[in-house]
């Protein structure tokens, strides 16, 4: 995440997104993603949500949505870190590169998947009437409507 971060401009763009790339693939592993929190990850990760480069948002939300796929323990530290929010307003971006707005919606339907207070918290911001976070069939319909309103950009 250092480098990721990193105002080194000998570290280029592509240099980061490797490093995000390899980081991923790191958190592909319950193990690992669960290392977020007490490695302190979460705060640097869910900023780069807000980078001003669109490829680095793309990453953090790819890497988000890989942390807490399938993962209560990371669901519940990304609703701690009020990252729900920030990924609704990314995907739903007016202007957002659609890769990106992809992502976040990506990272919302593993977020909120099986996991009911992150689904009620994507409900409140999306201003629809609450799913029940383990019925599939109304999970894929909300985000399915989501992954449209990504195609055509945004809201």
């Amino acid at each position: 995440m250092t480098a990721i971060l990193s105002p080194d401009p000998s570290i280029t763009l592509t240099d980061k997104l490797t490093a995000f790339d390899n980081f991923e693939q790191l958190i592909e592993n319950l193990d690992n993603a669960n290392n977020l929190e007490p490695l302190s990850l979460w705060t640097p990760l869910l900023s780069c949500l807000r980078h001003e480069e669109s490829e680095i948002r793309k990453m953090a939300a790819w890497c988000v949505g890989t942390a807490v796929q399938n993962n209560e323990k990371s669901q519940e530290r990304l609703l701690a870190m009020n990252g729900i929010p920030a990924l609704v307003e990314m995907a739903r971006r007016e202007g957002e590169e659609e890769s990106v707005r992809r992502k976040a919606v990506y990272a919302l339907s593993s977020a909120s998947r099986n996991y009911q207070p992150a689904m009620d918290v994507l409900t409140g911001e999306l201003g629809v009437e609450k799913v029940d976070a383990a019925d599939m069939d109304a999970v894929d319909v909300l985000i399915g409507g989501l992954r449209e309103a990504a195609k055509k950009g945004g809201e």
